[in-house]
């Protein structure tokens, strides 16, 4: 018995289709939500908030930096300088969303850099979004090379074989700070800020 297709007219958003052992299209409806990923949110430097993501939204994509520790004091022997902040940790990220939602940020900030003799760095923050994380580095302690700070890291990230600056333009999200120089009480410097992209799928 010949197989009767019903024809599928219309036009369709994020369409979900079937289609038949020869090629066709049997059916096709709207999904649930649209195909292509929209910018949301794009900040470097400390700050928190929500965004709004609205009922058709299922999918987001992230990238996270965290921020960079302070460079630690320089000490009162010509020899030694302070140790350098770690640099925060960064990755890309992409999950699933059921919207409507509402999804929570934070953006981690510098570490200050150790104030006077033998002072460490203060760890920069941490910057969260969604269940994503990327961690801060921590600041860097009076006395190099034993001392410079942990870089964070960014768990659950995929790689990404690119170079990060291209985000921000003349923005260096997440460095560490450099220690300060020997002899004399020299303060380190302040770390680099974290930052957040966020992209959902309501484009």
């Amino acid at each position: 018995m010949a197989k009767i297709i019903k024809s599928a007219k219309g036009s369709f958003t994020a369409a979900s289709i079937t289609v038949d052992g020869s090629g066709r299209v049997v059916t096709a409806s709207s999904g649930a939500g649209a195909a292509n990923m929209k910018y949301h949110y794009f900040k470097s430097g400390s700050a928190s908030g929500n965004i709004a993501a609205g009922a058709n939204v299922s999918k987001t994509q992230a990238f996270l930096w965290g921020g960079g520790g302070g460079g630690g004091a320089g000490d009162n022997n010509p020899s030694e300088v302070g140790g350098s902040g770690g640099t925060g940790g960064f990755g890309y990220f992409e999950g699933p969303v059921s919207g409507p939602a509402t999804l929570a940020f934070s953006v981690g900030g510098q570490g200050n850099g150790g104030p006077g003799l033998r002072s460490s760095g203060n760890a920069g923050g941490a910057t969260n979004f969604h269940n994503f994380t990327a961690n801060a580095g921590n600041g860097g302690g009076p006395n190099t090379p034993f001392s410079n700070g942990n870089a964070g890291n960014a768990p659950g990230a995929s790689t990404l074989p690119v170079n990060t600056s291209i985000f921000f333009t003349n923005v260096s999200l997440g460095s560490g700070g450099s220690g300060g120089s020997g002899p004399g009480n020299t303060s380190g410097s302040s770390g680099s800020p974290g930052g957040l992209i966020v992209l959902l799928n309501d484009g």
